[in-house]
């Protein structure tokens, strides 16, 4: 048995070494040869927010900072994507661009591509913001790959935890933050290192 927090734990931040836009063009950019333990080697499929198919690989070659949501959500998610827009905050419009905010829903049955999209442009998500609806089992692989717990309740919500995970050009995970209301301050140091 498990206990799911929302923000109520003691947050953790773990450096290891080593509407939307559009979904980022792969072709030229995606490593050769990516490493064992990158993300990317999932072969889970996912739609974007204009309904076209779309594969984790095509995010090689672009430093990442993913969380998972809801779009139903009332407390959690809203507040983790406040989080996000503060990170966005301390760069430039040039610097935003060479990194990707993406946000994969856990809500395979109401956030469909349309309802995303429609998020999205409700909450000023735009340039550098990809929504990510997947069937359970995308949802499930990617949870555990990127070690954020979640549990579907009978109202249709979610609890769940709340992770920023930073990938780097090859899908590795170089950085996790656990919690809400952080300050920025320590995501931005890794993304300026790594883009």
């Amino acid at each position: 048995m498990f206990l799911l927090g929302f923000a109520c734990s003691e947050p953790q931040t773990t450096e290891k070494a080593g509407c939307c836009s559009k979904a980022p063009d792969s072709s030229g950019q995606q490593a050769e040869i990516l490493p064992g333990n990158s993300l990317y080697h999932l072969e889970s499929r996912f739609t974007d927010p204009t309904g076209k198919p779309f594969m984790l690989q095509q995010l090689a070659g672009k430093t990442v900072v993913m969380t998972m949501f809801f779009s139903h959500c009332e407390y959690a998610c809203p507040m983790m994507i406040h989080d996000l827009k503060k990170i966005e905050e301390q760069f430039g419009p040039k610097d935003r661009d060479r990194f990707q905010f993406v946000l994969v829903s856990f809500d395979h049955k109401r956030d469909t591509a349309e309802r995303l999209m429609s998020y999205a442009l409700s909450q000023g998500m735009a340039g550098n913001w990809l929504l990510l609806h997947g069937g359970p089992e995308e949802v499930k692989d990617i949870s555990v790959v990127l070690d954020i717990v979640y549990e579907p309740l009978e109202n249709g919500s979610f609890a769940h935890s709340n992770k920023k995970v930073i990938l780097d050009k090859t899908g590795t995970v170089v950085f996790t933050e656990e919690g809400l209301q952080r300050a920025p301050d320590a995501v931005v140091q890794v993304l300026k290192k790594l883009i």
